[in-house]
């Protein structure tokens, strides 16, 4: 793809309008250029015997990570067809390649690891903008939520280093695929002239609040998450110890660690870790009793500071 040349191109590196041509070029140019070609078979995926494979094969939403992901690559890759931009077209089909890339991951993993996941029927993925937009979003809310757990996974050496590694690199395309949504969005709103920070911040909450509906009554997937009843005896390993506080700690600092490898100019997503940065702080404002010294600790005081003026700018996007 040749990028057109820019409407802006400011000398200052993380000086840059959203809207303009420059912006276009910029979002998508990063995407495509951070695309890891690969194949799920090849990877370098362990040998896993006793507790370490009951562990993988216990978790109890295969089947629905699985269609998720494929309904994920047929819908963006419809939703390419119908981009009258060319750059961003080149981008969107980009990413639904990597969607469908997943599902493949997913099916490989089910198979290599002996992994017992119905094969959940996929009805057809609509492709309309506001299918987009609500995807989108809820791919900003599922991979904060990733991260999260992720980070806690990895303290807790619940699997290998090589399963994790290779788990990486799909969060690492996660929060791609969410920055590039984001600038996207912000990008064709600021186009239409509704990029006003009440338009975009009211537009993103309504988003949000769509996907996480549709993904409760599965209208965003095509089917709903369901938890076996002896699920949570399952993740004991992983549940046990860990608090609401530990989990949002963990998401926060993961979702920074992952958005600090894009591009600084690009503006990142900002509404989940907003809302999870304000529920982290209220939790620490009324903190259990018994955790009442470790909480109000200077340590724990200085990390909420610390969290604080990460995420300032955050409202401001």
């Amino acid at each position: 793809m040749v990028f057109a040349e820019a409407e802006h191109a400011p000398d200052d590196r993380l000086a840059m309008e959203i809207g303009t041509t420059y912006h276009r070029d910029l979002f998508c140019r990063n995407f495509i250029e951070t695309h890891r070609p690969f194949e799920p078979e090849s990877l370098p995926w362990p040998r896993l015997e006793g507790a370490l494979l009951e562990r993988l094969r216990a978790f109890p939403l295969w089947s629905y990570a699985r269609t998720i992901e494929r309904r994920a690559g047929q819908m963006v890759c419809a939703f390419a067809e119908t981009v009258t931009d060319p750059v961003i077209r080149e981008a969107v089909a980009l990413q639904g390649y990597e969607e469908t890339r997943h599902a493949r991951l997913m099916q490989h993993v089910l198979d290599r690891y002996g992994i017992d996941a119905p094969d959940l029927a996929t009805p057809p993925a609509p492709a309309t903008r506001e299918d987009f937009i609500v995807f989108g979003y809820g791919e900003c809310t599922d991979s904060f939520l990733g991260f999260g757990a992720f980070a806690l996974a990895r303290k807790k050496a619940l699997f290998p280093e090589p399963i994790m590694s290779i788990f990486e690199q799909i969060l690492y395309e996660e929060a791609r695929h969410i920055t590039f949504f984001v600038n996207w969005f912000r990008y064709e709103e600021k186009r239409a002239g509704r990029d006003r920070f009440g338009e975009r911040h009211v537009a993103a909450l309504r988003g949000c609040f769509a996907a996480v509906k549709g993904a409760l009554s599965g209208e965003r997937g095509g089917v709903a998450p369901e938890f076996p009843a002896d699920a949570a005896a399952e993740f004991s390993a992983f549940i046990d110890g860990i608090t609401p506080i530990d989990f949002l700690e963990a998401a926060l600092a993961e979702n920074r660690r992952f958005l600090a490898r894009l591009d600084p100019r690009l503006p990142k997503p900002g509404v989940v870790p907003t809302i999870a940065l304000l529920a982290l702080l209220g939790l620490r404002a009324l903190p259990p009793r018994t955790q009442l010294t470790e909480l109000t600790s200077p340590r724990a005081l200085r990390h909420a500071r610390d969290d604080r003026t990460e995420h300032q700018p955050l409202l401001a996007r």
